[in-house]
């Protein structure tokens, strides 16, 4: 097991700190700008709108009216990375900016969760492929993305540097 400070590193928190940092501005910025939910602006070309909407449940809109069970899982899955983290024998840069990543995301949204004025998450990002029409979302939610995305590569990495590594040492005992 790693010591707090191997772990959490001044690199971990360059890209946590940012990451939480530019979701709560881009969100107090978009509240700034628009006063009314599903007031919207296109951005560019009919391609990316800013529209401002309250996610009062989980991932993509699902099991609105529960905003307090995602306050719990938010603040569980919080506390659950940041135990992970620091219990894993995982140490590669791509696993510890897949972190930061997705912390600063959860952190972003957990924040709005709790912020009394604010009725749920606040998202305004809303891309649009022609008649097609992504979910809205935010700048936590992308990063919780590229972080899961991320995750997963190093998980993969981890596996095939555990597979080498046990490969390595069957053949040293063959060469006994």
């Amino acid at each position: 097991m790693s010591s707090w400070r191997t772990k959490f590193t001044p690199a971990f928190f360059a890209v946590l700190v940012p990451v939480y940092v530019s979701d709560l501005f881009s969100k107090l910025w978009i509240l700034k700008r628009f006063t009314t939910e599903g007031e919207s602006e296109q951005i560019l070309g009919n391609f990316l709108h800013f529209t401002l909407t309250y996610n009062r449940g989980g991932v993509f809109g699902l099991a609105q009216g529960y905003a307090w069970v995602f306050q719990i899982l938010t603040g569980f899955a919080i506390l659950f990375l940041l135990y992970y983290y620091y219990r894993s024998p995982e140490n590669s840069k791509v696993f510890s900016l897949a972190i930061a990543a997705i912390l600063g995301g959860a952190l972003g949204n957990f924040t709005d969760r709790f912020y009394g004025s604010i009725p749920g998450v606040v998202d305004f990002i809303d891309l649009r492929f022609g008649s097609f029409r992504w979910f809205v979302f935010n700048i936590a939610d992308a990063f919780i993305c590229v972080g899961a995305s991320l995750l997963a590569i190093s998980f993969y990495q981890f596996e095939k540097a555990e597979k080498a590594s046990a490969a390595a040492a069957a053949e040293g005992e063959n060469k006994v």
